[in-house]
């Protein structure tokens, strides 16, 4: 066990648990809060504990970033558990909005719901550059996942990742579809190492990119995951 202590009586505690201990520790943790929250005066309620429990990460997969050569990026999102039509619709508007070339789609998971709409987890990738504030502004325009915005603002490398290998049982992320306009010639700057990318991991088509930068390199990531 790992106690950190603060200033104002704030204070980290990190605890490792098998699974038995993991739900034990829970259940007795929920009856203890609730006792103390009971005792406590109403008029004083100054102090707020928050406690939390993540499967400690042991899978390793790997993925690329969207980091470029020149220290620009390209746009990756990352939709969980989200009906595909609400992806697509976000990605027109996106192209729209902020005048992007066409979006690659990848699915990591697909099913149908009762009224047998599709809906599923989704990565999405865009090969026009922009500054790394403007990804997380375009970002910030969708409901993609959370955790993928901000991992890069801790990340030491500073970079979004997106899964490209197997991961568990689960196999890499399929194509799916491309969201844009196919036929259009695009003028928006691309990355070439990107393009390079997925033209030889998947069958994508053809678009027709009239500025591509013309830089080669392309950094992959390897790391541990929780999810089954």
């Amino acid at each position: 066990m790992k106690i950190t202590d603060k200033e104002n009586n704030q204070f980290r505690i990190i605890l490792n648990l098998d699974k038995k201990s993991y739900l034990k520790f829970l259940k007795e943790v929920k009856e203890l809060g609730k006792k103390y929250e009971h005792d406590s005066n109403s008029n004083y309620l100054k102090y707020t504990s928050v406690i939390s429990g993540i499967k400690t990460p042991d899978m390793k997969t790997g993925g690329w970033t969207n980091r470029c050569e020149d220290f620009k990026f390209i746009i990756f999102l990352d939709f969980d558990n989200i009906q595909f039509w609400q992806v697509q619709v976000q990605l027109e508007y996106l192209i729209r909005i902020f005048n992007l070339s066409p979006f690659y789609v990848f699915e990591t998971e697909s099913l149908n719901d009762e009224n047998g709409n599709e809906y599923g987890s989704y990565n999405c990738v865009c090969l026009t550059k922009k500054k790394f504030h403007e990804v997380l502004d375009i970002q910030d325009e969708t409901n993609c996942d959370q955790s993928h915005k901000h991992v890069p603002k801790i990340y030491r490398f500073k970079s979004h990742v997106l899964r490209n290998l197997p991961k568990g049982k689960k196999g890499r992320p399929k194509f799916k579809c491309v969201v844009g306009d196919e036929k259009l010639v695009h003028t928006q700057e691309v990355s070439s190492a990107h393009l390079d990318f997925l033209k030889k991991a998947y069958d994508v088509p053809h678009i027709n990119y009239r500025n591509k930068d013309g830089l080669t390199k392309l950094w992959l990531s390897e790391y541990s995951t929780s999810s089954k």
